[in-house]
């Protein structure tokens, strides 16, 4: 089983990396992929929630730099230095590779984990954005199998981790730090009712 998997995860790659390919794809997918030039719209995006949500702002960027910080460092720490797997552009030969190739171990990819943490985060608390939020995760992480540097089931595994990471601290977040206090919510603050244990934030 583990072996037909492995083997399906590297044809995928194959295809993916080797076939699926145009030269306005090589251009972009090296910027996609490339972290850094998320850092400033991030930043921009924080600055407007807490600006314009105030609050529920704040405490939405709170949790998302929360939930990226845990689910990062179980991903890197836990995941990758236990399992050791080698990236594509290491371990196969004939790899297009078209960013630099780090010897840090593959699985999971770190981009995936990072972006699923954040649209999933987006998705449950401003469910509008679901459509863009999952592009976004969607071409990260086929920009990350594109250049080279990760196998599919690095992208899968990244989201799962991603996902249930945003997910499990959403619901904390919920408990111990109200979406908003108006004058009834802020007396039912450590007495929420069944009905809104039932709400998705």
């Amino acid at each position: 089983m583990l072996e037909a998997l492995l083997a399906w995860d590297e044809l995928t790659f194959r295809v993916l990396n080797e076939d699926w390919v145009n030269p306005t794809l090589d251009r972009l997918m090296p910027i996609v992929t490339n972290g850094s030039n998320y850092n400033i719209p991030l930043l921009l995006a924080a600055i407007i929630l807490i600006l314009v949500g105030r609050l529920r702002g704040l405490r939405f960027v709170v949790l998302a730099v929360i939930s990226v910080v845990i689910a990062d460092a179980i991903g890197t720490y836990v995941l990758k230095y236990t399992l050791l797997r080698p990236r594509p552009c290491i371990a196969l030969e004939g790899v297009r590779l078209l960013v630099g190739c780090t010897n840090l171990p593959s699985f999971p990819s770190n981009h995936a984990v990072n972006s699923s943490v954040l649209a999933t985060l987006a998705i449950i608390h401003m469910p509008r954005l679901w459509l863009p939020a999952a592009a976004v995760v969607l071409l990260i992480g086929f920009s990350r199998v594109y250049v080279g540097v990760h196998y599919p089931l690095d992208i899968l595994g990244g989201s799962v981790l991603g996902i249930i990471v945003a997910l499990v601290l959403s619901a904390i977040m919920t408990h111990i730090w109200p979406e908003s206090l108006g004058p009834d919510r802020g007396r039912r603050i450590f007495s929420i009712s069944l009905g809104d244990h039932s709400k998705v934030r």
